[in-house]
């Protein structure tokens, strides 16, 4: 297992027998306290790592303690990124502000905070977006396509992996978000209908087909498979799983209204109860159930303490949908395609709000994010944002309304197409553009559509899922994510919880070929007659060579040729003659020094200095 511990800038690797402090000291501690850091490495099953595979992902884990006490502080928010070793490197702790501070992430090094964005499309094509890619030519990092259009789709945080259930073919699939790769997960189910991924890395699939719960370890291997309690009451019913938001704890439900909660751990059913057919459920953070009874025009909750008998609040209108704000303390019922909605307050057990879209728009969906309650109309074409604070209130100020691109392709159709960026912000799908426009607090007020997006591309865009691909604290002073190398070599991870806290360096070795020389490369050009004159074209041969001194070999390339002493500046492009040699002419306008650079770096590589070319009358 690859084990590293950091102390200010010292790096001990692979083996240590002894713990040090690490960086600068924290804020209200003392100067000489100091933090605590391991890292360990491991496969995407959790077996332990001697070292990590370049281009493989692997589980990057990390435990931070008080070097006095050996306790674990709390609140602490790492970033991190890993850089190959090189000499020319900067120093950690000056490397560590910059990439924090810029939010770039220079060639080479690997960015390891931030939110992917996976997008299923209607042609069953998938991709993952990292946003911070859209000024570059290409912001899509992986994609993949499925035969046909899955019937459920989940992210998983923990695995960083999209779960796709194909239900008539009895199967889950998972796509990796980091290089597009589909695995079958499990096969010969009896029809799957949902599919969720839990932040101890487990898997649990609803499989209505035999009415069960079924666990799979990190490894891919059976759990265990648990009844859902009460037997089915229909010959085709189906099954959903929800998030809880209690730690170990994930929510099931029936449509003939069966309800359980399921202990991740001990793999056990710890709660259940039934009651009348089931819309739509969703469990809180307290153990709450909060359900729509199919065609009662009324919301039940149910309480673990005394699950057999709910507390209904009537609601006037048949929803079929249920969101439920952070807080646990909101609710908004609506169906898709329908122009009501109904807000409840849990905390009071009373309707607030009662509400309808514009006139002739109809609800698409509903999700609380932050502060606000977001709203997206059918056709794509507004999104209502209500602040929740307000909710309720006499006073209470008129939704702001966020004009969208009114050419949505098939409007209406199943899908995520509002998802949270954080805490302030949200991801909303303009189906038409194939963008993801991003909605936040300040948004003006009036029919002013967004200025800030995401490009999804790939097809028209059905559903989407924000996964935070940053370190996740799954205990206490422990930390989680999942990377991938693409070079083999000795790296370093970039580790920062911030101005005034830890700022270290850990080094570790990547299996695979050392590909660092040769991501150093320079070039050569050569006039053909062997001197640059000015005012003639000049026949140039160009040569790419690697750290070693080998041939880079690109078919063609464009270069950026530029005057020292003047303003002068010209693209030109260069391609294989019939001696399979890189050449393009050039007419130098006056004599003097000129620089020549390649516009299209060639991949993974960096220039080490432009060619000069010294022109003569």
């Amino acid at each position: 297992m690859a084990t590293g511990v950091s102390k200010r800038g010292s790096v001990l690797w692979p083996g240590v027998a002894a713990v040090l402090a690490a960086a600068l000291p924290a804020a209200g501690q003392t100067a000489d306290s100091g933090l605590v850091v391991e890292m360990t490495v491991r496969d995407r099953a959790g077996q332990a790592l001697r070292m990590p595979r370049s281009r493989e992902p692997f589980r990057l884990a990390l435990k931070i303690s008080d070097a006095k006490t050996g306790q674990q502080p709390t609140g602490l928010k790492p970033s991190a990124w890993i850089r190959p070793v090189a000499a020319d490197n900067a120093s950690c702790t000056d490397t560590a502000r910059a990439l924090r501070v810029t939010r770039g992430t220079p060639r080479g090094v690997i960015d390891l905070n931030g939110e992917l964005i996976g997008v299923l499309n209607d042609d069953a094509s998938f991709g993952v977006v990292d946003r911070r890619l859209d000024q570059n030519g290409a912001n899509m990092i992986a994609a993949a396509t499925f035969e046909r259009r899955p019937d459920a789709i989940a992210f998983d945080r923990a695995g960083l992996r999209a779960l796709a259930a194909l239900t008539a073919e009895g199967r889950i699939e998972a796509v990796d978000l980091l290089t597009g790769e589909r695995q079958l997960l499990a096969g010969d189910l009896a029809t799957p209908t949902d599919v969720l991924g839990t932040a101890a890395g487990n898997l649990w699939i609803a499989e209505a087909g035999r009415d069960t719960l079924v666990k799979l370890k990190p490894d891919g291997t059976a759990g265990a498979r648990l009844v859902l309690p009460g037997g089915p009451g229909a010959t085709e019913n189906r099954l959903f799983l929800r998030e809880t938001g209690l730690p170990g704890l994930l929510g099931a439900y029936s449509g003939d209204g069966r309800l359980a909660l399921l202990d991740d751990w001990a793999s056990a059913i710890v709660w259940s109860a039934s009651g009348p057919p089931i819309t739509d459920a969703r469990f809180i953070g307290s153990g709450t159930v909060v359900v729509l009874p199919a065609g009662e025009k009324a919301m039940d909750v149910h309480y673990t303490d005394d699950p057999g008998v709910p507390l209904r609040i009537p609601i006037g209108i048949d929803a079929t949908r249920l969101a439920i704000s952070e807080d646990g303390r909101h609710t908004i019922a609506y169906s898709p395609g329908e122009p009501l909605f109904v807000i409840v307050d849990l905390a009071t057990s009373q309707l607030v709000e009662a509400g309808h879209m514009q006139e002739r728009m109809a609800v698409q969906e509903a999700a609380f994010v932050g502060r606000n309650l977001y709203i997206l109309s059918e056709d794509g074409g507004a999104v209502a944002i209500f602040e929740i604070a307000a909710l309720g209130r006499k006073d209470r100020p008129a939704p702001r309304i966020v004009g969208l691109a009114r050419d949505q392709p098939e409007a209406g159709g199943a899908g995520t197409r509002i998802a949270p960026l954080d805490a302030s912000r949200a991801l909303v799908v303009d189906r038409g553009g194939a963008i993801g426009l991003v909605l936040h607090d300040a948004m003006a007020i009036g029919n002013v559509p967004p200025e800030d997006y995401v490009r999804l591309r790939s097809g028209v865009p059905l559903s989407i899922g924000v996964i935070d691909r940053s370190l996740a604290e799954i205990a206490p002073g422990r930390f989680e994510t999942v990377a991938r190398v693409e070079a083999g070599g000795e790296h370093e991870l970039i580790l920062t919880t911030g101005v005034g806290g830890l700022t270290t360096c850990i080094r570790f070795e990547v299996e695979g070929d050392d590909a660092h020389k040769d991501r150093i490369f320079t070039l050569k050009a050569s006039p053909r007659d062997g001197t640059y004159s000015a005012g003639r074209p000049e026949t140039v041969d160009f040569e790419f060579h690697d750290g070693d001194g080998r041939e880079i070999a690109v078919p063609r390339a464009r270069f950026l040729v530029s005057s020292l002493q003047s303003s002068w500046t010209m693209p030109v492009d260069a391609q294989r003659d019939g001696d399979n040699r890189l050449q393009a002419q050039i007419r130098f306008p006056h004599p003097g020094l000129f620089s020549i650079s390649p516009v299209d770096i060639p991949q993974a590589f960096k220039l080490r200095e432009p060619a000069l070319a010294q022109v003569s009358p």
